[in-house]
């Protein structure tokens, strides 16, 4: 059903003559299924001063006016309100000026010895429904363009910081092993070490972000590894970054498949590091693998707060982020989002299920064999990267 059905429709008419005014006002009362309150106005200057006005639908315009004459009358309508649609009313019956007009901005146009009121009543129906279209495929094509922009806008930004950062770094640590520095100046030159390193994670997210946003991504490096390896040093890598934490670590089956090493070691990471910022500083992060079917099952459990019902959801969203319970929550809220890309990119699946009684679970299903159509993702990083 039409958003118009069954209400009002507010018309302007632009028209010099009174007779033909008043016959268009009378052919449109003929079509009793759609009501018309419409305004007359003779010329184009009172047109032009009431088309701003909230509630008007439509403007049907006479290109023969006492203060405009032919398409210049279009253009000044349209400039005066872009977002209305336009019917143009003529006696001359001319194809090319009709495809003039169409061009100049009218949705249509009419001849007034040949106007009845169905068909003016349709020209003007269809006059606004096309507007409609138009205007919304332009919004579409405005979000999209901005969205573009904005993605690429962080992957440019994301790449020319790295070198800098990885200055930092590189000269941090030569000073932490051969600068000769005292402990207050070791500790400073640690907490920049970190800040960079903190850093150059966030920027290989928007990096990885960007990448699945554009579809500009790379094949995976695809290897023969074990899994379970994969895990354990991730595990161990978390322990020595949070030395007052507990973790347990269990596996089982082979672990051996087929896949990007980094890449799974980044979605673990991610997982992991996930669960140790949600949950209490007192409970065990446990991590698990065991073969499942033609794949591994890797699951990571937490036994903090649930994750709220509403934000189910859009949990592997970017930008997207659970309960604040970590005052050392750092990060841009894309870790779940790539880790679900990772593990999609794989082939697999990323799932998770959040309970009062039983805490957060995330588990990911690897299979080992690559799928029959390749996916594709960023090229692997250089190391781990927590979320």
């Amino acid at each position: 059903m039409s958003k118009d059905e069954g209400r009002v429709l507010r018309l302007l008419l632009v028209e010099d003559n009174p007779g033909d005014a008043r016959l268009f006002k009378e052919e449109l009362k003929r079509v009793p299924s759609v009501s018309f309150d419409v305004r007359h106005v003779m010329r184009l200057a009172e047109a032009e001063a009431q088309v701003g006005e909230p509630g008007l639908d439509a403007v049907l315009l006479d290109l023969s006016l006492p203060d405009g004459q032919g398409l210049a009358n279009i253009q000044r309508m349209v400039q005066a309100a872009p977002m209305l649609p336009l019917v143009v009313l003529t006696g001359t019956d001319d194809d090319e000026l009709a495809m003039r007009a169409v061009h100049a901005g009218a949705q249509d146009y009419l001849v007034k010895g040949q106007v009845t009121g169905p068909l003016l009543v349709r020209a003007l129906r269809y006059a606004i429904e096309r507007k409609r279209v138009e205007e919304g495929l332009k919004r579409e094509e405005a979000a999209r363009q901005t969205a573009l922009f904005r993605e690429q806008f962080l992957g440019i930004l994301g790449h020319d910081l790295r070198n800098p950062l990885q200055a930092i770094t590189g000269n941090a640590a030569l000073l932490l092993r051969y600068g000769g520095l005292s402990d207050p100046q070791r500790k400073a030159v640690h907490r920049i070490s970190n800040s960079a390193e903190r850093m150059a994670r966030m920027i290989g997210d928007l990096l990885d972000f960007t990448r699945t946003r554009l579809g500009g991504g790379y094949t995976l490096q695809r290897t023969e590894m074990n899994v379970h390896d994969v895990l354990r040093q991730v595990v161990e890598e978390l322990e020595v970054a949070h030395p007052g934490r507990k973790f347990e670590l269990n596996v089982s089956g082979t672990g051996w498949g087929t896949w990007d090493m980094g890449r799974i070691a980044q979605a673990a990471s991610n997982l992991v590091g996930n669960a140790v910022q949600y949950s209490p500083e007192d409970s065990v992060v446990r991590v698990s693998a065991c073969d499942e079917g033609p794949g591994v099952r890797v699951e990571v459990r937490n036994g903090g707060p649930p994750i709220p019902a509403e934000r189910m959801p859009h949990i592997f969203d970017p930008f997207v982020r659970g309960a604040e319970v970590s005052r050392t929550r750092t990060g841009l809220g894309l870790g779940l989002y790539i880790t679900h890309e990772i593990v999609k990119a794989h082939g697999g699946t990323l799932q998770v299920r959040s309970t009062e009684a039983e805490g957060t679970c995330f588990w990911m299903n690897l299979p080992r064999q690559v799928p029959s159509a390749p996916a594709s993702l960023g090229p692997s990083p250089g190391g781990l990267v927590g979320v």
